[in-house]
């Protein structure tokens, strides 16, 4: 299992790289084509879009992979896959034309203007055609399409960037556009999707399958909403307390802290369906957590390089008036990490004790709405930055320390913690190498220094064994080696 998680992390991870590479181009063209407030009814309508594609089809694509490898033949795994889709096509039909319906008491409740009525109805057509976009792309994972998977979703990217200029930058279109080109980069990638996939589709609904699929992903439902308020409930108070701007500066800080994510996606979706298959096997506790090892071992260099040198970033990809968001990263790279590292940790899923996900999920969002309730009015975005880590950081350790009771895995635990130390005492002598106003070529060999000294101190802890490196590379080359036809 293990070198067929990292083969398919690989090609998961590169393909998430250059898509998200692609994407972040529309970060400085977003930014000096909307204003602030704009950016923030933007980043709400993604927040609203992230809430949609929780709840609107039940989840139904978890219970789809949680049965497809346990189907009993071809024939089952065609009228699971066809039942999910036409499940999810009659839920989010139902679902668009209800929010079309209401849009314009929608649109002022959600984003607090009539101004974006446009933009909002734009942006729930999007909502409904990513959520089959995303629902066929995952169909590339349960299947082990890796490559497929790839390709569509660079494909996905390229479509963005090129409606995102067209609609945007030639056409002035300006926050309607950037929704837009969303919604025709997913309905293209969706007719790509099935056209790739037709052969696992027939006119099939089995409502004993749906039956199957949703007992298990129902009850993640209500944990899939409490993600949300994880999540987002940043978002909301800010709006709240504060005005479409903070929201704006929050989102921006949000994408540069995201890209520490790229790290795990595509640990995630190769891994995911990986232990499904595998969980049996009494070596995969142990090859779980060397994945976990190296993936730390990345992790902690990659979330102070984004949050070291996220105001160098700001002045290159934004416009200054959203420079405060780079005093956010520091909190928020982390946060999104730890939201994703429950895929180390796989017993709740392994045993079906989903119920657990609810109960977890619900402390963890009771801590970030609690946080951010008291947080914003005090500190604004810094307030809501910090109440997300907090509850990131609960969400986490409550889902290992649950999982380990169900499905023990031996992780490293006492390397892992000298190594967030280290990484938390290097972050804030960026911070503080920032706040001493430096001259900027002096600040960034500071800053270099300081990532230099998170990699030693990943290596000397050995979260990453070289031994055990050199051995899988070779065993990998050896496999990709062409035969010498003998």
């Amino acid at each position: 299992m293990l070198k067929a998680a990292l083969r398919d992390s690989l090609i998961y991870g590169l393909a998430t790289v250059l898509s998200r590479g692609m994407a972040f181009f529309l970060l400085p063209l977003y930014t000096h084509v909307l204003t602030v407030s704009q950016y923030g009814a933007y980043d709400l309508l993604i927040t609203l879009g992230a809430l949609a594609n929780l709840t609107i089809a039940l989840e139904i694509s978890q219970g789809l992979a949680r049965h497809w490898a346990e189907a009993a033949d071809a024939n089952e795994k065609r009228r699971l896959a066809s039942t999910a889709l036409f499940f999810s096509l009659g839920m989010y039909g139902s679902w668009l034309a209800v929010a079309l319906w209401f849009a314009e008491p929608l649109a002022a409740m959600i984003l607090g203007d009539s101004e974006y009525l446009s933009a909002f109805r734009m942006g729930v057509l999007f909502i409904a055609a990513n959520g089959l976009y995303l629902l066929l792309l995952n169909q590339f994972r349960w299947q082990l399409r890796s490559r497929a998977y790839a390709s569509v979703s660079i494909a996905y990217a390229v479509l963005t960037v090129c409606f995102a200029v067209l609609f945007c930058v030639l056409l002035g279109m300006k926050l309607v556009g950037v929704m837009l080109a969303q919604f025709m980069a997913a309905a293209s990638a969706s007719l790509a999707c099935f056209y790739m996939l037709r052969s696992s589709y027939g006119p099939l609904f089995d409502t004993r399958l749906l039956k199957k699929m949703l007992r298990f992903s129902a009850p993640l439902v209500p944990a899939g909403f409490l993600v949300f308020l994880n999540l987002y409930v940043n978002r909301l108070a800010l709006n709240h307390f504060m005005s479409l701007e903070e929201v704006g500066v929050f989102g921006i800080a949000s994408r540069i802290a995201g890209i520490a994510a790229l790290l795990i996606i595509g640990i995630r979706a190769a891994l995911t369906p990986l232990i499904y298959e595998n969980h049996r096997r009494p070596e995969t506790p142990g090859e779980i957590a060397t994945l976990f090892g190296w993936f730390l071992a990345f992790a902690f260099p990659a979330c102070l390089f984004l949050s070291a040198f996220a105001r160098e970033a700001i002045l290159v990809l934004a416009k200054p008036a959203y420079a405060e968001a780079a005093s956010l990263v520091i909190y928020l790279a982390p946060a999104m990490l730890m939201s994703q590292m429950y895929i180390f940790a796989p017993g709740i899923v392994i045993t079906k004790k989903t119920y657990w996900q609810f109960w977890l999920t619900l402390v963890s969002a009771t801590v970030s709405v609690v946080a951010n309730l008291a947080l914003v009015p005090l500190a604004g975005v810094t307030g809501a930055a910090i109440a997300t880590l907090a509850s990131a950081l609960v969400f986490f350790l409550g889902w290992v320390w649950i999982s380990q009771r169900l499905y023990p895995v031996p992780y490293a635990w006492s390397n892992a913690f000298l190594a967030m130390l280290c990484f938390a005492g290097l972050s804030f002598l960026g911070v503080w190498i920032d706040a001493s106003e430096v001259p900027l070529w002096l600040a960034i060999i500071a800053k270099t220094l300081l990532l230099l000294a998170m990699v030693v101190a990943v290596v000397a802890l050995k979260l990453l064994p070289a031994a055990d490196l050199r051995k899988l590379v070779s065993s990998l080359t050896g496999r990709l080696r062409p035969s010498s036809g003998k």
